[in-house]
């Protein structure tokens, strides 16, 4: 195993650990990243956003679509 939690494994322990948390009755907030893409048309915005997440996650196709 080398350590290197994927997203998809690291987002379900996340939610399992807030769902604790809030029995608890522990206010748990997660300050998390806000991001700006600012761009025309097909200038490469959601590759940005892909690439900077590192995985494949958003619509693609001809026109618009995100």
């Amino acid at each position: 195993m080398s350590g290197n939690i994927g997203m998809e494994n690291l987002i379900p322990i996340v939610n399992r650990l807030q769902d604790a948390f809030t029995k608890l009755g522990v206010n748990l907030s997660l300050d998390l990243p806000q991001i700006a893409v600012i761009g025309g048309q097909s200038a490469g915005k959601s590759s940005v956003l892909e690439n900077f997440v590192g995985k494949d996650f958003l619509p693609r196709g001809s026109g618009i679509v995100t």
